[in-house]
């Protein structure tokens, strides 16, 4: 019998269907095509196509709405036709509690960070927005970051985590799957290679932890999305570099190591600590719950 809030086991191949594309369905590097095929594909293919001929900065959203439901559609699809079994992960049955408690989670933690960055003077407030500020700051903020939190924890925590998972075990698949998406923001204004490890460290491990609580997409969401939204749309800090509209107008001085410089608090001795200790307090409640059977749970 499943724990409650874990998934059922992928249903094996059918052996009606020939011996070849059993032994394809049951290898490592079968299943990592597949997800090249029904996931990343599509995605890489709605991105290039949203550029190209949607390339108005007003459409933005829309642009990346697309390419956000493109990609849970594409996941859905891989999950029904090559694991055989329901996208219970997908599920809306238990999603309200799970987004209500990412988002105070979120929320909560980062004005944490905020309120200790202040206490040592490196953040402070310089002018407070109006009511039609901060309505703006919704409007224009909250599809961004929603998109962006869907799509990075679909990719990072469903498809990444999950599947070296069943490979590595679920210790290395976490520090893999966050040091992929630690590095996959040195892009980003400010960045260097130990920022992005130091990225990885912080908040792949959370968002990570969060995925292995509930197995579910909805907790690490809703957490990584109030996350951002409290840092860059609330207190005027750079989200990985990324500078925006927000209500309140804030600004970070002194060392960088305390202040993350241009790359925002997530750059914050002070970040790094306080995720580090919510990681702890979100893996031992998996651990608790019986999250870490992968037998039961991939």
């Amino acid at each position: 019998m499943n724990l409650p809030g874990t998934q059922q086991a992928p249903a094996s191949s059918p052996t009606s269907l020939p011996l070849w594309i059993q032994r394809i369905h049951a290898s490592t590097a079968g299943t990592w095509l597949a997800a090249l095929l029904f996931i990343a594909l599509p995605f890489v293919a709605a991105n290039i196509g949203t550029k190209l001929f949607m390339p108005d900065p007003g459409l933005r959203d829309l642009r990346n709405l697309i390419k956000a439901l493109i990609l849970v559609a594409g996941y859905w699809a891989y999950v029904r036709c090559w694991e055989r079994r329901s996208a219970r992960e997908l599920s809306a049955s238990g999603a309200g509690t799970e987004l209500l408690a990412g988002l105070l989670l979120g929320g909560v933690l980062f004005s944490c960070v905020v309120a200790m960055l202040a206490a040592l003077g490196v953040y402070s407030v310089e002018t407070v927005g109006t009511v039609g500020d901060l309505r703006a700051v919704l409007a224009s903020m909250v599809p961004r970051i929603a998109a962006g939190a869907l799509i990075e924890e679909l990719l990072f925590r469903l498809v990444l985590l999950r599947l070296l998972e069943r490979s590595l075990g679920v210790a290395w698949a976490l520090a893999v799957s966050s040091l992929a998406f630690g590095l996959a923001h040195l892009g980003n204004v400010g960045a260097t290679p130990l920022i992005g490890v130091l990225l990885g460290v912080e908040l792949g491990l959370l968002f990570g932890a969060a995925y292995l609580l509930t197995r579910r997409i909805w907790l690490c969401v809703a957490l990584h999305f109030a996350w951002n939204f409290v840092q860059g749309a609330v207190f005027s800090i750079a989200v990985s570099g990324q500078s925006g509209e927000a209500w309140l107008r804030g600004s970070l001085t002194g060392p960088t190591w305390l202040s993350g410089g241009a790359f925002g608090a997530e750059g914050s001795v002070v970040s790094v600590v306080l995720c580090l200790v919510t990681t702890g307090v979100l893996l031992k409640l998996a651990q608790q719950h019986g999250r870490f059977n992968t037998a039961t749970t991939s």
